[in-house]
């Protein structure tokens, strides 16, 4: 074996362990929020209604904990692709993903937050656990960014990597997400009105949905490894045998 194929050898484990430590951090915050759904100590000799009350009383954790595990993985599964078009690391990618993931450890927190203040007449957790997102995805796409900015050196495919990662539409988040902390901190100066301050963040996601959309209509469902995992296989119409008569 040269020194090339070790080399190469070596690369390839190093990045591998990078991949591992991402997962593993998703696996651990994952269950760190699970483990915030518990009864209360000494429910064993409790009444009925007792014990209704405390099950009504973890609803509000368990609605916050479904929410937080779907949008967890959607950043998992955001990760995923676009580290399988990698070939090589660099410290540059290790800080990016490192900021990317530090964001992704407040899901707890922020689901904490949500699931102990969120009322009719109290957002704040909600907004909160959604600034948690949003810095999330941004730090996302500083590191899309980085990727796409050294595919040649980073990726395998690199004449492709804008379009296999919707880069076009990512670079959208650069406005969208600062647009909307100025809205969300002029809301909390001025002290908007909790249900008019609602309706800006829906429309917000509506528009920022639409307008990536616009940016980009057909959205790439073919990547690398990603596709292997969650793209919908389309059945095949079976073939119809006709038999031969007999002679």
């Amino acid at each position: 074996m040269d020194i090339k194929e070790e080399q190469d050898i070596k690369r390839e484990f190093q990045l591998e362990r990078v991949i591992l430590f991402s997962d593993a951090v998703f696996a651990i915050i994952i269950t760190i929020m699970v483990l915030e759904i518990k009864l209360p100590e000494g429910m064993r000799h409790a009444s009925t209604e007792k014990l209704e009350g405390s099950f009504i009383e973890l609803l509000p954790k368990l609605a916050a904990y479904i929410f937080a595990f779907f949008i967890t993985g959607m950043f998992w599964a955001k990760h995923l692709k676009l580290f399988s078009y990698l070939k090589d690391y660099t410290k540059q990618l290790i800080i990016y993903n490192l900021i990317f993931l530090f964001f992704i450890t407040l899901f707890p927190f922020g689901v904490s937050v949500m699931a102990e203040t969120l009322s009719p007449k109290n957002y704040e957790g909600f907004y909160v656990y959604l600034t948690v997102i949003m810095l999330a995805l941004f730090a996302h796409t500083l590191l899309t960014g980085y990727l796409v900015r050294n595919a040649q050196q980073l990726c395998i495919k690199p004449n492709q990597i804008k379009i296999n990662l919707e880069w076009k539409a990512q670079k959208f988040n650069f406005i969208a997400i600062p647009a909307l902390f100025i809205y969300a901190i002029a809301g909390i100066h001025y002290k908007f009105n909790p249900e008019v301050f609602s309706y800006g963040f829906l429309l917000w996601a509506i528009a920022f949905g639409v307008i990536r959309k616009r940016l980009n209509p057909n959205p790439q469902k073919d990547g690398p490894l990603i596709a292997r995992i969650f793209k919908s296989r389309k059945r095949k119409p079976a073939k119809v045998v006709v038999a031969e008569p007999a002679d």
